[in-house]
């Protein structure tokens, strides 16, 4: 199995003369855009990698069981693992118009040809691609060129328009950005009228350098290592109670994922839990669905905190998959942990937060160390509890000012319904302290440091 790197012209030629399996990726380390891997045989996989880092192609080649033969000339990098040089030519091909392509859960992705513009999009019949939706405006936004390029303009819609997750009045266009329009996704497709169509064939002769070649070995070992746990089902949790503050007693606690085996790269193995891709998001799922399992188990708590990863929030597939580890779980509540940076005031993640509660899905916004006048903006979208940064927890029983703070989250909250959890708590005094102004529940190392739920915790008592 070989790996093509081309550029974005040749990717969409291939992908339109082939049009066969997709992987869905989202590039980190600045990386503008969500892009596909589109398989171009069974043998090769064209991959768009222009302005790409040579170790984030690595990574997901190598998620393809892919090694790397081509290579784009316009890229950075020119090495391989082993030693290498390089031969360019170009490739012939016909113009294609630009084109949006929309992904929709159980159905094929569609594809939508500009031909004209400038090129609307909204609710009117009248538009040039119609979207039968109450949150997409009548005329919502218009794709327009701009000289060899393309920009996208909003066209003063109610829900927005974003690029890359930016919301934007108008913004430029690169091959693959990821355009939202209200909360209907698509990826953004140039065509290949403005670009030379060249492909970069590796041979042997040039050594890489060791630095890089060490970056790559990193990544593709973390990559085959994920791909042993989900062969394997070889995942572990370490789980951290969850103490209610006025009893000591355990209600519940947190599963936090850990590696089967270690890597030897930790930045390695970051990268890749950065990476929006299927790879990820199924060793995510296995690890919460491993963890219910586990917590069926246990007798004497009655939740089971999981934690959403922010590429997972607003996902179509993450509700239901929660609800169905409820029953994993031996009826216990699952509550869902949203990163607090990833809690936003858009159309969208208000439907996905009443979607979980409205499936009996506890919500926790994790990590929040902001105002009261932030507590009280997320009315319309508060979660069930809301986790505390660490850090004001620490040494809460030393500090007057500190307290005064967690004294007005918790009035805050109070006044919304949302019990507030006090992470990070590492003393009986920091306890009692975050129980005397008003926290609901504790968690931290004072109460039980995480540990695979096979080890003695105390408080639990296997069923």
């Amino acid at each position: 199995m070989l790996a093509a790197l081309t550029t974005p012209g040749i990717d969409a030629l291939l992908h339109r003369a082939a049009g066969m399996r997709r992987f869905r990726a989202t590039f980190p380390l600045g990386i503008r855009g969500r892009h596909d891997l589109t398989s171009v045989t069974p043998a090769a996989c064209s991959i768009p990698c222009r302005e790409r880092s040579p170790a984030t192609i690595v990574a997901l080649a190598a998620g393809l069981n892919l090694p790397i033969l081509y290579i784009d000339e316009h890229s950075t990098w020119s090495s391989r693992l082993s030693s290498a040089t390089m031969r360019t030519k170009a490739l012939p091909g016909a113009a294609t118009h630009p084109w949006l392509q929309r992904e929709t859960p159980g159905k094929d992705p569609e594809q939508i040809e500009m031909t004209e513009f400038p090129f609307i999009i909204g609710r009117n019949e009248s538009c040039d691609f119609q979207i039968l939706s109450s949150r997409v405006s009548r005329e919502h936004a218009e794709f327009v060129r701009d000289g060899a390029g393309f920009r996208l303009r909003d066209l003063k819609s109610t829900n927005g328009t974003f690029v890359n997750g930016q919301r934007i009045d108008e913004a430029r266009l690169n091959d693959g950005d990821l355009v939202v329009i209200a909360d209907v996704e698509f990826t953004f497709h140039r065509g290949i009228e403005a670009a030379r169509a060249t492909v970069t064939h590796v041979m042997t002769g040039t050594q890489p350098a060791s630095g890089e070649e060490d970056a790559f070995r990193d990544l593709i070992h973390a990559v085959r290592a994920h791909h042993e746990t989900l062969l394997h089902r070889a995942t572990r949790n370490r789980f951290q109670p969850i103490v209610d503050l006025k009893d000591g007693k355990y209600v519940g606690y947190e599963a936090i994922s850990r590696p089967a085996r270690p890597v030897e790269s930790d930045s390695a193995q970051r990268l890749l839990a950065a990476t929006d891709c299927r790879l990820t998001e199924r060793l995510s799922h296995l690890h919460r669905m491993v963890a219910a399992e586990h917590v069926a188990k246990v007798s004497d708590v009655t939740m089971l905190f999981v934690n959403l990863q922010p590429a997972e929030v607003g996902a179509d597939s993450i509700p239901d998959s929660l609800r169905r580890l409820q029953q994993l779980a031996g009826g216990k509540q699952i509550v869902a942990e949203i990163p607090d940076s990833a809690v936003v005031d858009i159309p969208y993640f208000r439907d996905f937060r009443n979607r979980l509660r409205d499936l009996g899905v506890g919500v926790a916004y994790d990590g929040f160390a902001g105002s009261p006048h932030q507590i009280k903006a997320q009315r319309e979208f508060a979660p069930d509890y809301l986790k505390l940064a660490p850090v004001l927890a620490r040494g809460v029983d030393r500090s007057t000012q500190r307290q005064q703070q967690i004294q007005a989250l918790v009035d805050a909250a109070s006044q919304i319904g949302v019990r507030l959890i006090a992470d990070g708590v590492h003393t009986e005094n920091e306890a009692q302290t975050c129980a005397s102004l008003g926290c609901k529940y504790g968690q931290g190392d004072h109460f039980g440091r995480a540990q695979t739920i096979d080890w003695p915790i105390e408080g639990f008592t296997a069923g």
